[in-house]
């Protein structure tokens, strides 16, 4: 599946998708040390996180400039509330050493509801926040794939 608004549509962004979906398949996620790994420059690295959920109002939305994210829940369940629309307005100043920008809730986004072994593909400039609980909070253990250009 792959969400995105065809105004804002790059295909070039998407070459590293297949390289990401090889890494997920032939690596032990379970066993990734928590933070950056498996960095190759600028073109792709693996975020390893572990949180508890929370509710998804406590995060603001981000966007980044540089990569997309793609994110796939190894354990637990988590709601992403992402919007197509790349007219955002932002609230903090972009940091280009982490590819954040903190923006305005857009008005209109939609909720994903990610389960064990789901994942999302986030584009370049889509505002998007994470880490949201959807019954109740849960661990959860996740890996964010940051795939450059």
């Amino acid at each position: 599946m792959l969400y995105a608004n065809l105004n804002a549509f790059d295909f070039s962004d998407y070459q590293r998708i297949q390289e990401a979906m090889a890494f997920l398949k032939v690596t032990d996620l379970t066993k990734t040390p928590l933070g950056r790994s498996h960095q190759d420059g600028e073109r792709f690295y693996c975020q390893t996180l572990e949180y508890e959920t929370n509710s998804i109002n406590e995060y603001d939305f981000e966007i980044h400039n540089k990569r997309l994210d793609l994110h796939y829940i190894v354990e637990g369940e988590e709601r992403i509330d992402v919007s197509p629309d790349t007219n955002f307005r932002p609230i903090s100043e972009y940091n280009d050493e982490r590819d954040i920008q903190y923006v305005e809730t857009p008005s209109n986004f939609n909720q994903v509801l990610l389960h064990q072994g789901d994942f999302i593909l986030i584009g370049m400039h889509e505002p998007h926040r994470t880490n949201g609980f959807i019954d109740h909070p849960v661990h959860v253990r996740k890996i964010v794939l940051k795939l450059g250009r």
